[in-house]
């Protein structure tokens, strides 16, 4: 695969989802070793590096729009806290501080409220015959799982009865 159709391909697929620039690289990384195995001319590390800087220059890739509607579809969808959230940017390779400010733009959707529906849910789900202090254990473990923090997870199955 030259550089070129590199590009092109990366356009393509970044024009229909989200992609941070560490997924981007891995993409070319693991297109030019196909390349290679199948004893083709593929790009080089710089030329990769070039391809990924011109994504950025044209706006298809945006670590801070990724890491925005990454906190936004986890938070919805999947229901997951903020730690967890945090954590899994910080694997993909998003700063800090874009991770923080991802973080602090989506608050609204950490709030309370969404801990407490989840964890009423899970609450109906357990068993009858289980003790309270068992029960708030294994609340407990289900949400520090998903990703909330120990405080605000206490401070929730307090009023549990």
């Amino acid at each position: 695969m030259t550089p070129q159709q590199a590009l092109a391909r990366l356009q393509g697929q970044c024009s229909r989802a989200e992609y941070c620039s560490s997924q981007v690289r891995q993409k070319l990384s693991r297109w030019r070793d196909a390349s290679l195995a199948k004893g083709m001319l593929s790009f080089t590390d710089d030329e990769a590096e070039d391809i990924l800087r011109a994504l950025v220059e044209e706006g298809y890739v945006d670590d801070a729009r990724f890491a925005g509607a990454y906190v936004r579809d986890k938070a919805r969808f999947s229901r997951w806290g903020e730690v967890k959230i945090a954590y899994n940017l910080k694997m993909l390779g998003i700063q800090a501080s874009v991770i923080r400010i991802a973080l602090e733009e989506n608050a609204e959707l950490f709030g309370e409220d969404v801990l407490l529906d989840l964890l009423q849910k899970r609450w109906r789900q357990m068993k009858e015959n289980d003790s309270l202090e068992v029960k708030r254990q294994k609340l407990l473990r289900f949400a520090l799982g998903r990703g909330y923090g120990y405080g605000q997870i206490m401070d929730a199955i307090k009023g549990f009865r």
